[in-house]
């Protein structure tokens, strides 16, 4: 598919999507929003793609944040609108998409960037990227789920810091307080999140989804909930073909040739 505001490429199973407003540093544009859950609907159709990495075009940012000329038109009334109802979509989306994704944050990751990173499956980052929620800055909070998910990964103390102060968090910070899991060098960012999304794609489907939904359904439930939620899925996983393909595939020594059934 041809977009105006991201760049698409499917290798071996991968679908790599690349942010691509470089001379405003990759700000999130509404188009580029219809284009990414465009995106994102179609790969979950399209049985060639088993995995996804998303990242920013060249080496200063992931996503910059929104555009900033769209705020302008924002009210109250808009605010109860499609446009804002898409905004709040599209990283959940993302989240419950049947395919594993991972974000390479290459760079500055501000706002709606960081809000819709947090959609995906796994955060990697750059060295010299940057984090953050700046919207109080500008008298607003964040929009698009980011004062409910920040929380999820980094705690309510992380949360209300980087909310309440718009101040942003290095790379290094960010692996720290479990925003991203891994932190690379720009050179070795992308190859990286591209092995890791593979890696993800290579497992049983059915069990990706089972094991993502208990780990996200782990931060609405007490434990016992979560624990009985957990059994329920992995009771349904043992009816499946692929499990019964995974254990043939251990004794016998070879990759498993999962069906997602």
């Amino acid at each position: 598919m041809t977009y105006e505001n991201i760049i698409t490429e499917l290798e071996e199973g991968l679908l790599l999507v690349t942010l691509n407003r470089p001379e405003k540093l990759n700000a999130m544009t509404h188009q580029m929003r219809v284009d990414l859950l465009d995106c994102v609907r179609d790969a979950e159709q399209d049985d060639n793609v088993r995995a996804i990495v998303f990242t920013g075009y060249g080496d200063k940012a992931f996503c910059a944040g929104a555009n900033i000329p769209e705020l302008d038109d924002r009210t109250l009334q808009s605010e109860m609108g499609p446009a804002a109802t898409l905004r709040k979509e599209l990283p959940t989306a993302v989240e419950r998409l049947g395919k594993p994704t991972v974000a390479a944050i290459n760079g500055h990751c501000y706002g709606a960037g960081l809000e819709f990173s947090m959609g995906c499956t796994v955060r990697i980052a750059s060295e010299n990227a940057k984090l953050g929620q700046p919207e109080i800055a500008l008298g607003q909070i964040p929009g698009s789920g980011g004062t409910q998910r920040l929380y999820r990964f980094v705690g309510l103390a992380w949360a209300m810091q980087m909310i309440l102060t718009g101040e942003p968090v290095t790379a290094g910070q960010a692996r720290d307080i479990g925003l991203v899991t891994e932190v690379h060098s720009q050179e070795d960012l992308l190859p990286r999140a591209k092995k890791l999304a593979k890696l993800l794609g290579s497992r049983a489907p059915l069990a990706f989804a089972a094991g993502r939904d208990a780990v996200l359904h782990s931060t609405e439930s007490d434990l016992l909930s979560g624990i009985d939620f957990e059994r329920k899925l992995y009771a349904l996983l043992c009816g499946t073909e692929d499990k019964k393909e995974g254990l043939a595939a251990y004794r016998e020594k070879r990759a498993p040739r999962y069906k997602g059934r």
